[in-house]
This record gives C-alpha cells, sequence and structure tokens, in this order.
C-alpha cells in the first residue's frame, strides 16, 4: 500500500489517475474505499486543502459515474462518497490545520453526533424505521435465497443499529485518516506518525459530556434513544484514545505485538470490549498514564 502512496504523490497527474483507478475499483469491491479515502487525506496533508478537494472531486466523478452507468442509480454512487470520501477530506482538513489527531477525532465525533440527532429529529421511531428497511430490501432477498433468520432477532438489532451505525463510521473514518497520515509520515518524516498517534488525547470537555450522557442513560430505559445513540458516539473516540494507549504501552515496556494482534482480535469478536478500552479513554483523561509509564521509565 505505500508504493500505491508513493506513486500518487509523483505529481497531480499521478494522484488523480491512482485517485479515478481505485475509486472505480471500490465500485466493485468496497475496501478499495480504504485506499480513495487515505489518498485524498495523503493528497490534503502533504500538498494543500484544494489539491486535496481536486482528488475528492475526482474520486466522487469517477466513483458516481461508474455506478450510475451500472446500477441506472446514482445512490450507492453518493453513499460510498458519504463513507469514505467527503468527510476523511473534511477531517485531512482539521489536521492539517491543527496538525493535532485528536481535534480530527473530535470533529469526526462532532459531525456524527450531529447527524444522530437530526436523524432522530427526522424519524420518530428509529428502530421501526431500520425494521421497515430491512422488510423492504433485505428479508425478499434472504427468502428467495432460502436463509433463515429470526424476526425477534432482527428486531433486536434494529433497536441498536442507529448506534452500531454511529460507531462505525467514526471508527471507518478516523482508520481511513490514520491510514493517510501513516503513509505521509512514511514517506517523508519517518518514525513522526508513531509519536502523533502515541499522544492521542480528547480534551476533558469529551469526558465530561461522555459522563453525562451516561447519567441521563442510566435515568432513561429505552433502548433506542438519542442519548443512547450519543453515547455510543463518545464511547468509539474515547475507544481510539484507549487503543493509543495500548499501542504506547507495547511500545514503552517493549512487550510483544502479540499483544496487541490479541487485542484487535478480541475487539473484533467481543465487541463489548470496547467500552473496556472507552473507559480506560476516560480515565485517562485525568490519570494520564502515558506521562506516568514515561516518567517511570525515565
Amino acid at each position: 500500500m505505500l508504493g500505491i502512496a508513493n506513486y500518487a504523490m509523483k505529481g497531480p497527474t499521478q494522484a488523480l489517475i491512482a485517485i479515478v483507478i481505485f475509486a472505480a475499483l471500490s465500485v466493485f469491491l468496497a475496501p478499495f474505499g480504504i485506499i480513495v479515502g487515505a489518498l485524498i487525506a495523503l493528497v490534503t496533508l502533504r500538498v494543500s486543502v484544494s489539491e486535496g478537494f481536486k482528488t475528492l472531486v475526482w474520486g466522487v466523478l469517477s466513483h458516481v459515474g461508474l455506478t450510475l452507468l451500472l446500477t441506472g442509480s446514482m445512490l450507492g454512487g453518493f453513499l460510498a462518497v458519504a463513507e469514505y470520501m467527503l468527510p476523511v477530506w473534511l477531517m485531512a482538513v482539521v489536521l492539517r490545520q491543527t496538525n493535532s489527531l485528536a481535534s480530527a477525532l473530535q470533529f469526526a465525533m462532532v459531525l456524527v453526533g450531529v447527524l444522530v440527532v437530526g436523524f432522530h429529529l427526522m424519524v420518530a421511531d428509529t428502530s421501526q424505521w431500520w425494521l421497515s428497511l430491512f422488510n423492504q430490501y433485505l428479508a425478499p432477498v434472504l427468502q428467495a435465497s432460502q436463509i433463515e433468520y429470526e424476526v425477534e432477532r432482527i428486531a433486536q438489532i434494529t433497536d441498536h443499529f442507529t448506534m452500531l451505525v454511529a460507531v462505525f463510521m467514526i471508527v471507518l473514518w478516523f482508520s481511513i485518516l490514520v491510514v493517510g497520515r501513516w503513509w505521509q509520515s512514511e514517506l517523508y518524516y519517518p518514525g513522526r506518525f508513531k509519536t502523533d498517534f502515541y499522544q492521542l488525547a480528547l480534551p476533558k470537555s469529551t469526558a465530561y459530556v461522555a459522563i453525562a450522557l451516561a447519567v441521563l442513560g442510566l435515568l432513561n430505559a429505552s433502548q433506542n434513544s438519542m442519548i443512547n445513540d450519543l453515547s455510543s458516539v463518545l464511547i468509539a473516540g474515547l475507544m481510539m484514545q484507549g487503543i493509543a494507549i495500548a499501542h504506547h504501552t507495547v511500545a514503552t515496556k517493549e512487550m510483544r505485538t502479540a499483544w496487541l494482534v490479541g487485542l484487535y482480535i478480541l475487539l473484533f469478536l467481543v465487541p463489548e470490549s470496547m467500552l473496556v478500552l472507552a473507559t480506560i479513554g476516560l480515565v485517562d483523561t485525568w490519570v494520564d498514564f502515558r506521562n506516568r509509564w514515561t516518567n517511570k521509565e525515565l
């Protein structure tokens, strides 16, 4: 993947060629979208905001145009733009201006929080909305494929689906931005990325809002509520801080990389473990684990 970044940074023409190719490929295989977003972030961070916007425009045109050609609809293309192009470019702009991964992460959290609030204001019953969407589009496909599913289980999932989407968006956007930042570091500032990522720390205001939402969530018995969905936004952001602490700890204590591999496997197999990392990130706001451990090493 670093070779792709190296080719794209040889000049503006190469960057646009890379963007167009991978944006087109992402129509057929969605994971290519990660490369598209990372290239947009890299050009924005390394060259300029305007050049980054040009790559964004070309990525949008190639992806949406090919989607329209193949399906007769631009909807899927615009969903991809919202999934890994436009938000990543906006985050890259914030990162370029502040030189702070935490600021870019906080921006993503605010953006997703606004979307969650807007969604709840527009939709009276979000769970029912997701369920009707499932019944309209996915249920016929599953029935035609003779795949059995439990209706009650689907209803339980839709109760938390807004929360899952909110977490997914923050994790995906920030991960793509991190890839772009890592490319920039490897190509121009070797070792700089680790220093930046290890020090990722959200402001105390984020922790205070997380605590307030947690208290309100305890007072609200409804699982399908705006409070719970907004809490997931804070949990996702604080989890990223917890991951940064884990990476810093492994490096400082000279532990084996297997610890980090195990951590990511645990997150994949047991999503509830993100609460543990989020709690670590929350406590770190006041305890500052990394500086404590670094000082002890000294």
